[in-house]
């Protein structure tokens, strides 16, 4: 832990000046239908950005919810350590219900702040890190594909729209004044809990002061997937859930989280070499995911 939080520190530092968002509301692309969209996409971002955007400060905060909930220090010390994926989350999961059966609330009650901390404070924070590396590789690697694979958003199939188009919101800088944005949603029975932001999404997302060129302008859109839903689960909503549904929830947050944070190592690691592991025709990146569906074999209809 103690190597990575050293190596890249001063990345964080030196790319969260460089990159101050101050960007207006996300808005959606003129080709795909706004009747579809979702109206949280519109919101105004918050300006500056609440997430630094770097793996130090996700770190962090997982020491911080270690120390006011004793209780999961198993999972929060396999949170901190390198990915391994053949962690067995769902039993780590079902250790905490086992160790409360004497008060089952109290276990389900835990494992709905560690899921609230993975989708407010963990998914964000690596959210904007991977950002922050496309926008740097998309401004030198002129011609690179949308769809690399490294991307936060090409974890889950990109949702279509009408007439099946990807859905899509474009980044672009802020207005003058800017937009006062919607309250962040605190709930005043749980105080350690971060409050739910309706407009994450548009924070995350938004330009740079300075903008992009015509390409990044490109690349930067955010393409809707289910990732998002992960990001705007509200308190009210994770209340209902059954066990089952929390623990399969939780499991997928905390997947979701591992592989972002190895596509940002795997972003960091390319930097020594100036992202040339980036270069070539798409067809002949491996990087490059192929979206279009599989040819027809010969004498199939």
């Amino acid at each position: 832990m103690a190597g990575a939080r050293g190596r890249r520190k001063g990345l964080g530092l030196r790319s969260t000046r460089a990159f101050t968002i101050l960007s207006d509301r996300a808005s959606v692309d003129a080709d795909t239908p706004s009747t579809k969209i979702p109206p949280h996409y519109g919101f105004p971002p918050t300006i500056p950005s609440p997430f630094v955007g770097d793996l130090p400060t996700a770190l962090d905060a997982i020491l911080v919810f270690g120390s006011q909930y004793p209780q999961l220090k198993t999972l929060t010390h396999t949170l901190i350590q390198d990915v391994d994926h053949k962690t067995d989350w769902v039993n780590l999961f079902q250790s905490v219900l086992t160790a409360h059966a004497a008060n089952p609330l109290d276990g389900r009650q835990l494992l709905e702040e560690l899921l609230f901390l993975i989708t407010r404070t963990l998914l964000p924070e690596q959210i904007a890190e991977n950002r922050r590396f496309m926008y740097y590789v998309y401004g030198q690697r002129h011609t690179l594909a949308t769809r690399l694979s490294l991307r936060y958003d090409m974890l889950r199939q990109w949702k279509k729209g009408s007439p099946n188009q990807n859905m899509t919101i474009e980044s672009k800088e802020a207005p003058d004044p800017p937009i006062t944005p919607p309250p962040v949603k605190n709930n005043p029975r749980f105080p350690n809990r971060r409050g739910l932001m309706p407009n994450i999404i548009p924070t995350l997302i938004a330009a740079p002061e300075y903008g992009y060129n015509k390409r990044q302008s490109d690349c930067m859109k955010h393409h809707i997937t289910e990732l998002d839903e992960l990001l705007l689960f509200s308190d009210e909503t994770v209340e209902k859930w059954g066990t089952v549904t929390l623990l399969v929830k939780l499991a997928a947050a905390v997947s979701h989280w591992q592989w972002l944070r190895e596509n940002n190592e795997t972003f960091y690691d390319m930097q020594v070499n100036n992202y040339a592991e980036l270069d070539g025709k798409a067809d002949d990146c491996d990087w490059v995911r192929d979206l279009k569906p599989p040819k027809e074999k010969d004498g199939e209809s």
